[in-house]
């Protein structure tokens, strides 16, 4: 089940790349009859990923009407189209101003920096939904705000209108199990507290994910955004490259170039000290412990097969730093190694 949600988030990414948002064009953001626009992927051919049905179609920021003779109260609006009055005086302004902000939810959401997305003016329904695609599956795919206002509740976060969906959303994060990917604790959390009308199956998509890229040893990892259609396993590919490159140059400012080795016999990073020898496996995924499960083999692997008989230090490296839960489980873990090993995580800002 896990996979085809991630069939259908790859079908996303591999139609709507950075490049192919920034060349966006008012029409394929928006508009009437075409399935293949911004806001129609969002809402509904990623649906399964978390539902963004109802509120008007203003929660896109613009829309073409249906009606171009019914114009709606409270808007701005010409012959075609209506918009939040905010974004500016004509459709032109409006769609480059909401484009900006769609750019830069992308760029904040593949960072983590979710708390700059609160003051971004795109209705909440619309804009945590587009973080949610860019985020890694970072962030928990629930976007209504009733719903989100019942779960803060239940872990005892106090709410008022003043209540932020980036608190909610990082308390939500906090307590993920470790054993639960961000699609089955959606679920955990819709059959508590959410409707079932609005928890989609995933439908299966053909051609969304491709085969994963060999990676060849390197002394500097690309990390620049390239102008081609990508899929997520391209993207999750880039964000390994920079926590790589940046985990790299941290131990090279520690212990000094010549320790530091990049993808020796397959290693990530490779750090050799008189005493010992550090074996760092990088991985792109948004919690702690999903990183551990898909390395922690790798890695004593790895040192199983070098052959220096100095002590081994393994080491997970990824993004973002344990939750309470994550922290449970590395814990766990390192009771059950013989061996030296923990979690790091670097920051790529």
């Amino acid at each position: 089940m896990t996979e085809i949600y991630s069939e259908v988030l790859d079908s996303f990414l591999d139609r709507w790349d950075l490049e192919t948002v920034k060349r966006m064009s008012i029409g394929e953001y928006v508009g009437i009859g075409n399935k293949d626009t911004f806001c129609q992927w969002v809402e509904t051919r990623t649906r399964s990923l978390g539902s963004i049905k109802g509120m008007t179609s203003i929660k896109f920021g613009i829309y073409e009407r249906q009606n171009p003779n019914k114009k709606p109260k409270n808007y701005a609006d010409d012959d075609t189209y209506s918009w939040l009055r905010s974004y500016g005086s004509s459709h032109k302004e409006a769609f480059k101003n909401i484009k900006r902000d769609i750019l830069r939810i992308v760029q904040l959401s593949e960072k983590g920096q979710f708390g700059d997305l609160d003051d971004i003016l795109l209705p909440d329904l619309f804009k945590w939904k587009v973080a949610f695609l860019y985020s890694n599956e970072r962030l928990i795919p629930i976007f209504k705000r009733d719903v989100l206002f019942k779960i803060a509740d239940h872990y005892g976060l106090q709410t008022d209108k003043s209540t932020t969906i980036s608190q909610i959303q990082e308390m939500m994060i906090a307590h993920k199990p470790a054993h639960l990917d961000v699609y089955r604790y959606m679920r955990v959390l819709f059959e508590k507290f959410g409707r079932k009308k609005d928890l989609d199956e995933p439908a299966k998509e053909r051609n969304s994910t491709k085969g994963r890229r060999k990676r060849k040893g390197a002394s500097k990892r690309n990390v620049q955004a390239q102008v081609r259609t990508v899929t997520r396993s391209y993207v999750a590919e880039q964000k390994h490259n920079k926590i790589q490159e940046r985990l790299k140059g941290l131990l090279i400012a520690e212990f000094g170039e010549d320790n530091v080795l990049l993808e020796e016999n397959y290693v990530d990073v490779k750090l050799i000290q008189p005493t010992y020898l550090g074996f760092y496996e990088v991985k792109s995924a948004s919690y702690a412990s999903e990183c551990i499960k898909e390395a922690l083999g790798q890695v004593v692997l790895y040192s199983h097969h070098d052959d220096d008989h100095r002590q081994k230090k393994l080491y997970v490296v990824g993004q973002f730093p344990p939750n309470e839960q994550d922290k449970e489980f590395i814990t766990y873990v390192k009771s059950l190694l013989d061996i030296e090993f923990d979690y790091l995580n670097v920051d790529i800002e």
